[in-house]
């Protein structure tokens, strides 16, 4: 139970994240062939000096996929703005939630207004403003070189 309830607040962190680049790079437009599950593409892990095709019939196939691949110096964000416009339509990962959050976060950053006053500053707020200033730190360094 832990195991799975943490793994998917790892996948919450992860959208979140990738999120912040969409929110300020945009999302990529993606192919046709990423309109309806199941799909076939080139997977991202490489095996054996190959990149096998991968059967996509799931947004759990998806982030196997995605959890695999990420490695390196880049903010998990980052990875995820490069990685999944591969795979998948990247609308799929993020919700709703995700651009509130940095909404509020904005209010905080821009207008000055209270952590106070956004509902008291719940613990997971303080985590997504954490995690919103992080990816956006590293889009500043990627922007300027």
């Amino acid at each position: 139970m832990f195991h799975e309830l943490f793994g998917t607040y790892r996948k919450k962190i992860q959208a979140l994240s990738l999120c912040v680049w969409l929110w300020h790079q945009g999302t990529p437009e993606p192919p046709n062939v990423f309109a309806s599950l199941p799909y076939t593409v080139r997977g991202l892990v490489n095996l054996d000096g190959e990149y096998p095709d991968l059967r996509i019939e799931s947004k759990d196939d998806i982030w196997n996929e995605l959890e695999q691949s990420l490695e390196g110096k880049w903010t998990i964000g980052q990875q995820l703005y490069h990685l999944a416009p591969l795979i998948c339509d990247c609308s799929i990962l993020v919700e709703d939630w995700m651009f509130e959050a940095i909404q509020e976060y904005n209010y905080v950053q821009r207008f000055g207004v209270s952590l106070g006053e956004l509902d008291n500053a719940s613990a997971h707020r303080l985590d997504c403003f954490t995690i919103i200033d992080k990816e956006i730190n590293a889009i500043m360094r990627f922007k300027n070189g």
